[in-house]
């Protein structure tokens, strides 16, 4: 967005163009971004004394990612905060 005169705004010419990436962030974070936030700062203590073959699929594939990301900030020396 550009700023014109009188508080009016006019898309850039770019506009265009980033607006798909606009939408993908958009989706990835109400998909998978906020409920994966929300599961790392406050999980349910129970979960984690459920079985592997009980959980949901869902469950398994975030449980995935978390364990990833906890092998990368290892290989790259960062402690979670």
């Amino acid at each position: 967005m550009e700023k014109v005169p009188r508080l009016a705004r006019r898309l850039s010419p770019a506009a265009p163009r980033l607006l798909p990436f606009c939408l993908v962030f958009l989706k990835l974070f109400e998909r998978i971004y906020a409920p994966l936030t929300a599961g790392l700062l406050s999980p349910v203590s129970a979960d984690s004394r459920l079985q592997q073959q009980k959980r949901s699929q869902l469950d398994r594939l975030y449980q995935r990612v978390i364990d990833g990301l906890d092998k990368l900030m290892d290989a790259v020396g960062l402690k979670a905060a």
